[in-house]
């Protein structure tokens, strides 16, 4: 049974309710279980899990709304999936059929706070959730207390090659993507309008460019956001940078 397989049992046994930055070549050794990642692009043949069968696949078109969950402790320091090791203070997240790795844009449909994260792993196997959250990403979109939220995940096709590159020669990131590797809190956001990975504010005449920020608290992004919708920019909304 794959390491993908044996944490759906878990998931199942534990009825869970929660669920790049510089060159990160193998070996890289988990703070927590010692295990060492050997990251590996991955799709995978068809599996079931509690009566439903799921099919892996290519889909750079993807976007989709529904509920995602976090999850945390109980998986920390175990592989992933596709060989990399849960971290829950890193951006990544789980998945039913994306390709691993997949790059995804994760937009809270609550606050309208967005996050470009790292697809890694298998889940979640609840009806309902299409995503399943690091903590960390939990927490930068503004759902960990909640334990759920309503999102929306849009696949980043040219990113999502890159990484499938990457994984394929056994690293997890590159200098140029700084997707999966916030650890504390970010001291700079700004705000955007449109959904799109880039970090910064976008009116929809496409000739126009418009940023706010950086600000150096959430309480600030928040506040300015607030302002830039009371100006006109209904769909303005924090991006973390």
């Amino acid at each position: 049974m794959g390491e993908g397989i044996r944490r759906a049992a878990l998931l199942a046994a534990i009825g869970f309710a929660l669920g790049a930055c510089g060159v990160v070549p193998v070996p890289f050794l988990s703070e927590h279980r010692g295990l060492t990642p050997h990251p590996t692009f991955k799709i995978g043949a068809p599996y079931t899990v509690k009566g439903i069968t799921y099919y892996p696949h290519i889909d750079y078109a993807y976007d989709q709304t529904g509920m995602a969950s976090w999850y945390g402790e109980a998986f920390q320091g175990q592989y992933t999936a596709n060989g990399e090791v849960y971290d829950l203070n890193q951006l990544t997240a789980a998945h039913t059929t994306l390709p691993l790795p997949s790059i995804v844009e994760v937009v809270n449909l609550v606050n309208n706070r967005a996050l470009q994260i790292r697809v890694n792993d298998r889940g979640p196997f609840a009806k309902g959730r299409i995503i399943d959250l690091s903590r960390r990403a939990a927490q930068l979109l503004g759902f960990e207390r909640n334990g759920m939220t309503r999102v929306r995940v849009r696949v980043l096709k040219d990113e999502s090659l890159r990484a499938e590159a990457l994984a394929q020669r056994g690293i997890i990131s590159d200098s140029e993507n700084p997707v999966a590797t916030f650890a504390s809190v970010p001291e700079i956001a700004a705000i955007q309008t449109a959904a799109t990975p880039a970090p910064r504010f976008f009116v929809e005449a496409p000739q126009y460019h418009v940023a706010a920020g950086p600000v150096s608290t959430q309480e600030d992004a928040d506040r300015l956001r607030s302002q830039m919708i009371g100006s006109g920019y209904r769909d303005a909304r924090i991006v973390i940078d």
